[in-house]
């Protein structure tokens, strides 16, 4: 027995899949077969069909890019942002303990 192929299918693609539902020329079946994905995936990226949308409207993700991982902590991850770019204003060598601990 073959285990099956996992794909990740980038945030460009993602948004024709809900076009196409959302005009309904093909049957969502139709639409499976057409670009070759399974059910559950396409029913997947219909229900995260918010999540995704919040992504492209906030433009912080590249097009190509295949997972959306959002912060927790948006507050806090733009403060850690903010002392970065300060920091290497200064021309301070950085590493990820530094930074780490500068998050907690």
């Amino acid at each position: 027995m073959s285990k099956r192929k996992h794909t990740a299918y980038t945030i460009e693609f993602k948004p024709q899949i809900l076009s196409e539902v959302k005009e309904k020329k093909l049957t969502k079946t139709g639409i499976c077969k057409k670009h070759s994905i399974p059910n559950s995936t396409q029913s997947t990226i219909l229900k995260n069909r918010e999540k995704l949308q919040k992504a492209l409207d906030d433009s912080k993700f590249w097009p190509a890019t295949k997972k959306i991982k959002l912060c927790s902590h948006e507050k806090l991850e733009d403060a850690v942002f903010a002392w970065f770019h300060q920091v290497r204003a200064m021309n301070v060598p950085l590493s990820g303990p530094v930074v780490i601990g500068k998050a907690a």
